[in-house]
């Protein structure tokens, strides 16, 4: 009786957990990109609307504007107008980094094209233990004065691949991967869950 209680409740676990988590992360998703509508359209004295539908319109009404926004961005006037904005705030001291480092990191996971250029496995933070390591971009030698290329290697942390470390690793002491970043982000975020096979290592 006690086995079977055990074998059931497991397996129920295990179909619990996972869909527990998603409807949290997309509860949270839901909140943060409905609270920047929520109190216009709560305000607002134009439309009238019952307190149980404000968020789910302002939720709607946000990914449609993001949506409006994309396709602004996408024309000529659009792009222009973007380079204007950006022009403006890479004039801000602070607001420059910020904006520029968010930007890239958006690009990267969300963007049609990404800025990182391979997705490699490097020994850290010992040797003999390896992790990811996204290349960014690539340093001649005589910077770092060896005559080796470097790989400069944005090294993502778990749960959140957003976070992480920035390192310069010679070429050689890395191994290339036939992963996509949003491949490799499955493996970071499942905690190794979702494997890594023999067959993502580029033999040469």
């Amino acid at each position: 009786m006690l086995n079977n209680f055990k074998r059931y409740f497991f397996a129920g676990l295990v179909i619990f957990i996972p869909l527990s988590l998603t409807i949290y992360f997309f509860h949270l998703f839901f909140l943060m990109m409905s609270e920047w509508m929520h109190p216009l359209l709560l305000r607002q004295p134009w439309v009238p609307l019952p307190p149980a539908i404000v968020r789910p319109a302002a939720f709607v009404l946000t990914l449609f504007l993001i949506y409006c926004l994309g396709v602004v961005a996408s024309n000529f006037m659009g792009k222009q107008l973007v380079r204007w904005l950006e022009a403006g705030i890479r004039h801000i001291p602070v607001f420059r980094g910020m904006y520029e480092a968010i930007q890239k990191m958006t690009e990267a996971f969300f963007g049609t094209s990404s800025p990182y250029q391979a997705v490699v496995l490097v020994e850290y933070p010992r040797k003999g233990i390896h992790t990811f390591g996204f290349v960014t971009s690539r340093i001649p030698g005589p910077v770092f004065n060896s005559p080796e290329t470097h790989l400069c290697l944005f090294v993502p942390t778990v749960p959140n691949p957003t976070s992480g470390l920035l390192l310069y690793v010679p070429e050689s002491e890395t191994i290339p991967l036939r992963l996509t970043i949003e491949e490799a982000a499955k493996v970071l975020v499942s905690h190794g869950f979702v494997a890594l096979t023999e067959s993502a290592v580029k033999r040469s």
